[in-house]
């Protein structure tokens, strides 16, 4: 309300009560009813006569009353003509077909209206930024038979960080968003993770991402690594997945969000060798190849939108072709290694057993031009049960030998004791955050244990060979474990993970490793292993 208006409507009515109590005042006492002092109540019906209305007002006090309102509307109008005065809003670029003077648009007068109530303006302010990171603490035993500790060596216990990220994203304009993340846990440390821009809602694209990110692949790789149900990713996520590399991605989802799709080109990077392309500075060398691309299309059969997702099936696929690099080397070559999905020690050892969780099982340096990687995806989710099935293949093109054909799948199923769901991220066609029905925990002087969290029951079976009758490799490293140390590994996985909040929780697995190594036979090797993690 202005004070103009505050002024006039003051004045106005100062004018009205003041007449009417003048009229109030000339009315004679005996006109209103005064009932007897004391009597019963049948006797204070019987007398109670009908009130007269009260007399109108004389012609003085009409006369009166005009002068003064004759008096405020000469006011009024001095007012409205004071320099003082609110001029009012008008929009000189609105044209009006009639000819009338311009009127206010209904933005200017919304912020005429609010400016005017003292509201705050709360449109985004550009560039904006945001900070997020989060750690991981682990800590693991290994139990080997005499085999393992003859193929893999003694494999050390240990406690580390296995990541310690900080990332700042935000937006420069409003389409234009940005991401810099930086591990220092790492080999590198610090080391480039997610380092990228994206333009949105660009015509036919989409959203369009340029610089260093994950590439769309696998749903296992796609899936935030603060929200994974394992310490580690799968098996064969780790021997085939082309994941963080340097490029340029298109992605969008349908009016529905049902659909997804994603498509991109970028540098080919190296599968486990620093030769191949160094993700830890976002550096890819080379003359010759290094270009690859990659597409991956989701799709969901059901979703149930009031439950949020509680109950929903999802199918995928992915495809990817890259031109191998010789980086420095000189000539190109392939080379997959995994580990046995955990891992503790110095990421810059190079997966020397002294150094921290050796190489469980490795092709070699392969001479290889070019190489294709394909992935086909389905999970569910029904109430407190969720599952998750992937498989994965790649085939390697050697120079001068033979086609090799690498594979792995893995499949795996979590079930929350206290009933929550897992959320599903429609973007990226991934599972998502937890959110416990009640946090752990509330202290107070009268309680005790006010919320347990979330408790999480989940299992894992993960497949990978990375042995080829065709495989020629081109260089031989001696020592425990050598290269090439080609093999098949199957892992099964328990775990339970409690989560405390939707930012912070502790997991426990129990691995047991199945090695069928090519040239020592078979091994056992069991890993009992936890994290602590926080996040913001």
């Amino acid at each position: 309300m202005t004070p103009l208006f505050k002024r006039l409507l003051g004045r106005t009515t100062a004018v009205v009560l003041l007449a009417a109590s003048s009229a109030r005042a000339e009315l004679p006492q005996a006109e209103y009813f005064q009932p007897p002092a004391a009597s019963s109540g049948t006797e204070l019906a019987a007398a109670q006569p009908t009130a007269p209305g009260p007399a109108g007002p004389t012609w003085e006090q009409y006369q009166s009353l005009v002068e003064r309102l004759d008096a405020n509307e000469r006011k009024i109008a001095e007012l409205r003509s004071s320099p003082n005065s609110a001029a009012p809003i008008v929009d000189p670029k609105r044209v009006v077909a009639d000819g009338n003077p311009p009127v206010a648009s209904p933005e200017q007068r919304i912020g005429a209206l609010e400016k005017a109530l003292g509201v705050k303006d709360t449109s985004p302010t550009f560039p904006s930024v945001r900070l997020s990171g989060f750690f991981h603490l682990d800590e693991g035993w290994f139990g080997q038979d005499a085999a393992s500790r003859a193929t893999l060596g003694d494999i050390q216990d240990g406690v580390g960080f296995r990541r310690a990220r900080l990332q700042a994203l935000g937006s420069v304009a409003e389409f234009t968003n940005y991401s810099i993340e930086m591990d220092f846990a790492t080999a590198g440390r610090p080391s480039f993770m997610d380092v990228w821009g994206e333009q949105t809602h660009v015509p036919v694209l989409g959203n369009v991402r340029i610089g260093q990110y994950r590439q769309p692949y696998s749903m296992d790789a796609l899936t935030s690594v603060r929200q994974l149900e394992f310490l580690e990713r799968s098996l064969p996520f780790q021997a085939f997945d082309p994941f963080r590399r340097v490029g340029l991605m298109a992605y969008d989802q349908s009016d529905g969000k049902m659909s997804t799709w994603a498509y991109g080109i970028y540098r080919t990077g190296g599968f486990g060798n620093a030769d191949l392309g160094d993700t830890r500075f976002a550096t890819d060398i080379g003359d010759n190849g290094g270009i690859s691309g990659v597409m991956r299309a989701t799709h969901l059969l059901y979703y149930d939108e009031p439950a949020d997702g509680r109950y929903l099936l999802h199918i995928g696929g992915s495809y990817g072709y890259s031109r191998a690099t010789g980086g420095t080397a000189g000539t190109p070559f392939y080379q997959s290694r995994v580990i046995p999905e955990f891992f503790v020690g110095d990421p810059a050892g190079g997966g020397a057993t002294a150094a921290g969780t050796p190489f469980f099982a490795d092709t070699g340096r392969l001479a290889s031009n070019s190489f294709q990687v394909m992935n086909a995806q389905l999970a569910g989710q029904y109430g407190a049960v969720h599952f998750q099935a992937e498989y994965m293949a790649n085939l390697v093109d050697q120079i001068g030998a033979g086609q090799c054909y690498y594979d792995g799948a893995y499949a795996q199923v979590g079930w929350f004791l206290t009933g929550e769901h897992r959320t599903y991220n429609r973007m990226w066609g991934t599972f998502d955050r937890v959110n416990p029905y009640s946090e752990f925990f509330s202290l107070g002087r009268d309680k005790w244990f006010c919320g347990w969290g979330a408790w999480e029951l989940v299992g894992r079976w993960s497949y990978v060979n990375l042995n080829s009758p065709n495989a020629a490799p081109i260089v031989i490293t001696p020592g425990v474990p050598p290269s090439p140390d080609p093999g098949r590994l199957n892992n099964l996985t328990l775990g339970m993970n409690w989560i405390w909040n939707a930012y912070a929780k502790v997991q426990f697995n129990y691995i047991y490793c199945m090695l069928d190594n090519a040239a020592a036979g078979n091994s056992d090797t069991s890993i009992y292993c936890t994290r602590f993690e926080v996040q913001f």
